[in-house]
């Protein structure tokens, strides 16, 4: 796909984002061009004022000062409304589209967020969902005031002067031409600055990570200087795209300058009578055309200064479209009654069996080297990853890495569901942590915080008691004794086998495991599947 129709393609995906909030974007155009209107009509009055001072020699009429009272007025009221609209609006949509990647998250859950670093989330949340807002909500309304206002403006000029007016509107495409020359680079040179900024904030993120590390092997220097010729290349994306934004900017001012000052000789020298080419203007008349033609370029200018916000939209959308679309499926319900499927194909990476049978009360060992896809095998079962199959019935996940919330213990073991006292104390003993969360503050109410007050260990056997707690038919383990010791991992391992002898499992674990327990296995090698 060509650049320029990738971009037709992000702008056709971000104006479907706002379908939505269609009226109110439509509301947002009408309030611009009724403020606009009443900037023709203040003008108009104010010539008509000026013509009584200077022609007749005579105080304003009292209908002339009334029309510029009650048009200044109701522009002052118009542009009010449009900013609290526009304000109201930006948040909408922002919201709208919060709800949608937190609706990705929660579907993903690690699958998706692991294949970025953090600080590309971050990037997602407070700068291209901002950037895809504000393109509808300012870009877009102002494009079309950018065409309906100049053409206002000119039906206006036309009884005036029919030869302004058509030069006018002769010399107006000039403006947007000159704004896509200009801005024809800026949503790639978005891009490389949003990837560049990333791979900073990632960057930089990394090494506080790992400061005791860097201290022991000495490598302060080395680090400080990568860090500093990162820093050096986002400074020279960030002015490459705020010269472009200048230059595009100053190219629309020269223009619209330019083609504003020779209407301004021509009325001049129309009033002097030196020039007799079309109509002979009056002073009022010469006056109202002077005020008006900034008018016709005014909207365009405008248009042109937020030129940038249409690239940083792009490029904010070439990150939020692969992820708004993924077509992953929400958690499955109901009991699980089995699978088999045949060719089954995950996208990215792509995963393939030719077939997988999973009756009920089955248990499978799963077993692989590292990186054969053991994983993403599990995070296709359980829709977490774009696959030809969809699992029906409600599962659960237990990877290695253990998600412990800011919220008391007891949320972190319930997640959402009720459970007495007395039955949580019981699964903490099961999982040797009774004592610990005895110790804690609060017991079961105490916070964790954002630095949980827990081991690697402590952390995953919290998590192995949200799977006893859980009633999911299916489960889930991706070595879920990988922190523990080899004591540990025995007595646990013994435990989900008498808590979980009745549900359907599948279990992939490095440490070794009762070959009695399982009745069918699965290998993965190379992203290939086989069933035995």
């Amino acid at each position: 796909m060509t650049e320029h129709a990738a971009g037709l393609s992000l702008t056709k995906w971000l104006n479907q984002q706002g379908a939505a909030s269609r009226g109110a974007l439509h509301l947002l155009t009408l309030l611009g061009l009724a403020g606009f209107t009443c900037q023709l009509g203040l003008f108009w009055f104010v010539s008509l004022a000026v013509d009584d001072l200077i022609v007749n020699q005579q105080p304003p009429a009292s209908t002339a000062m009334q029309g510029v009272g009650l048009t200044a007025a109701l522009w002052l009221v118009f542009d009010y409304l449009k900013q609290q609209f526009t304000q109201r609006t930006h948040l909408q949509l922002c919201q709208r589209l919060q709800a949608k990647l937190h609706t990705q998250l929660l579907r993903g859950q690690l699958a998706l967020v692991r294949q970025q670093p953090n600080f590309y989330w971050q990037q997602l949340w407070s700068l291209h969902i901002p950037a895809t807002a504000d393109f509808l909500t300012h870009y877009q309304v102002q494009k079309q005031l950018a065409v309906l206002a100049p053409l206002l403006a000119l039906v206006c000029l036309w009884p005036a002067s029919w030869l302004i007016a058509l030069l006018m509107f002769v010399t107006l495409p000039v403006v947007p031409l000159f704004m896509y020359l200009v801005g024809s680079g800026a949503a790639t040179r978005h891009r490389r600055h949003f990837a560049a900024l990333t791979r900073l904030g990632s960057l930089f993120a990394d090494r506080l990570k790992a400061a005791d590390l860097l201290l022991v092997h000495q490598a302060h220097t080395s680090q400080q200087q990568l860090l500093k010729n990162a820093s050096d290349d986002l400074n020279q994306r960030t002015m490459n795209v705020v010269s472009l934004a200048f230059l595009s900017s100053s190219v629309l001012d020269f223009f619209a300058t330019l083609a504003v000052a020779l209407v301004a000789v021509f009325v001049g020298f129309n009033l002097l009578g030196e020039v007799q080419i079309g109509p002979v203007l009056s002073l009022q008349q010469g006056l109202f055309i002077l005020l008006v033609a900034p008018l016709c370029f005014s909207e365009l200018k405008t248009l042109g200064r937020l030129y940038h916000q249409k690239a940083a939209a792009e490029a904010g959308a070439a990150e939020l479209k692969p992820i708004l679309d993924m077509p992953l499926s929400p958690s499955p319900q109901g009991h699980f009654t089995g699978l088999d499927w045949l060719s089954v194909q995950s996208e990215h990476p792509r995963l393939h069996a030719k077939r997988l049978v999973l009756h009920r009360k089955d248990w499978v060992q799963l077993s692989g080297p590292s990186g054969s896809g053991k994983t993403l095998l599990l995070e296709c079962l359980l829709g977490q990853r774009p696959c030809s199959h969809k699992m029906q019935g409600q599962a659960v996940l237990l990877t290695q890495q253990a998600i412990i919330t800011p919220q008391s213990l007891r949320d972190n073991l319930c997640l959402g569901h009720a459970h007495n006292d007395q039955k949580l104390w019981d699964i903490l003993s099961q999982v040797e942590l009774h004592d610990w969360a005895s110790n804690l503050p609060q017991g079961l109410e105490t916070l964790m915080g954002e630095h949980p007050p827990l081991s690697g260990g402590q952390a995953q056997r919290v998590a192995l008691a949200r799977v006893l707690l859980s009633d999911a038919s299916l489960v889930l383990l991706d070595e879920p004794t990988a922190h523990l010791t080899d004591e540990q991992h025995q007595r646990l391992c013994l435990l989900l086998r008498q808590q979980l002898a009745e549900r359907t499992l599948v279990w992939a674990s490095h440490k070794p495991l009762p070959e009695a327990w399982f009745n069918r296995h699965w290998q993965t090698n190379n992203l290939e599947v086989v069933s035995q």
